[in-house]
């Protein structure tokens, strides 16, 4: 639903800029596949943790869950921050194993690249942080953290911000989907981990030392 509506959206605004229709399209089909492959790679980090976090929490063992979710957070972090630094240094590279275009085609590209994914360094974060939720059995936590980006915050920009912006709208609605989905999961976060902390704390009162 949520490519539809970009889809529709970039061909609409597009016609009404220099760009026309067909360049935000090509352009968008680059950036959605690239971003496949990283996010691809954070959901098998996260989803590899599920059962480390699950067995666990429900074993009581607080303290390896948040290790394992702190050690998981550095591991998607550096690689999101390293896609970051590939995306705005490299976009034009990046652009070029797709197929050449004329100058219009290159700088639409790569301005989508630089600004729809300027946040992206914070998706792995929340991308974690919702697997986490799922494998320690706050479904209902996982399920808005994982919704948040793409239909809570992405879909709504996506309509409101080209009513001012034009097709940068667009652009721009992507940092804010990720800055808003990640600081959602990182107040959910801060929030988990101190109550890991009141009942890791709890455990080790009631049991008495010799």
């Amino acid at each position: 639903m949520v490519q539809i509506v970009l889809n529709n959206t970039l061909g609409y605004y597009g016609e009404l800029s220099i760009y026309g229709r067909d360049i935000p399209l090509a352009c968008v089909g680059i950036i959605s596949k690239v971003n496949t492959i990283f996010i691809a790679v954070i959901f098998g980090i996260a989803q590899s943790c599920q059962p480390i976090m699950g067995f666990n929490y429900g074993a009581g063992n607080y303290k390896r869950v948040k290790n394992a979710y702190k050690m998981a957070a550095i591991v998607v972090t550096c690689i999101a921050t390293a896609a970051f630094l590939c995306f705005q240094i490299f976009p034009k590279q990046i652009i070029y194993l797709f197929g050449q275009g004329d100058a219009l085609y290159y700088e639409f590209g790569i301005r989508y690249f630089r600004i729809f994914l300027f946040c992206i360094f914070i998706n792995g974060i929340q991308i974690l942080t919702s697997n986490f939720f799922s494998s320690i059995g706050y479904a209902l936590k996982g399920i808005l953290l994982s919704l948040s980006r793409q239909i809570f915050f992405l879909l709504p920009l996506v309509l409101i911000l080209p009513l001012f912006l034009g097709i940068d709208g667009v652009l721009y609605a992507g940092p804010l989907a990720d800055g808003a989905a990640g600081l959602m999961a990182i107040l959910f976060m801060i929030h988990e981990m101190r109550r890991l902390s009141r009942k890791d704390a709890s455990i080790q009162t009631a049991v008495p030392t010799l």
